[in-house]
């Protein structure tokens, strides 16, 4: 022995979490920012319930003949007048899931906020490339249960148009050969992915379609 004794015990600096004063603060915290965006979300999907109930309805008034049989696909060889953004372009139905809304000219927040919109520069529905819709995460949920083979119906003032789902995919946000042209008549529909993640989201999803023949 050499008269030394036990060495000092280690004191390790207290967790602030450790206050249970400071662990309550925390966990306020963290209920208030998970209820802000649920109310967020919730008013986000309230607002673009009301605006797709207002366009649907000035669209079935001004858009009374617009069906089925309207114009034959074949029949557009001919480039659209383009449209000013915020105009509306098509009905776009999804039977098999049960979605329904207007497309809307543009994919500024303005207008993705009222639903889905159509890429400026992209093609128009029928036109013999791409056509390019974006659309916010919470009205596209249903949009997950979509099935290869299945119609996208797009309803326009000149003719509707039926594309067939080909496939899906997932691309980074900023991956733009997703909306290039493709040289044949096809659809994109995008949102975000994961679809929870609203804005946050690091991803998108595609929905891949082409033209009925």
């Amino acid at each position: 022995m050499d008269g030394l004794g036990p060495p000092p015990l280690l004191r390790l600096p207290r967790s602030p979490l450790a206050d249970p004063h400071l662990s309550r603060v925390a966990s306020w915290i963290l209920l208030g920012s998970a209820l802000s965006l649920l109310l967020y979300a919730g008013s986000n999907l309230v607002y673009t319930a009301n605006r797709q109930g207002e366009l649907a309805n000035a669209w079935d008034r001004s858009h009374p003949q617009a069906g089925p049989g309207a114009l034959s696909p074949a029949a557009v060889t001919f480039a659209r007048p383009r449209l000013a953004d915020g105009q509306p372009l098509a009905r776009i139905r999804v039977p098999s899931i049960g979605f329904s809304a207007i497309v809307l000219e543009g994919t500024d927040g303005r207008i993705l906020a009222g639903g889905p919109g159509h890429l400026d520069g992209s093609a128009y529905p029928g036109e013999p490339d791409n056509v390019v819709i974006s659309n916010r995460e919470a009205f596209s949920e249903s949009w997950s249960n979509l099935r290869t083979g299945q119609d996208i119906v797009m309803e326009t003032d000149y003719g509707t148009f039926t594309y067939r789902v080909t496939g899906f995919k997932v691309v980074g946000a900023d991956d733009h050969t997703i909306t290039a042209p493709t040289g044949k008549p096809t659809l994109t529909f995008l949102t975000c992915h994961p679809l929870w993640a609203g804005s946050l989201a690091p991803q998108r999803y595609a929905v891949l379609a082409e033209l009925e023949r």
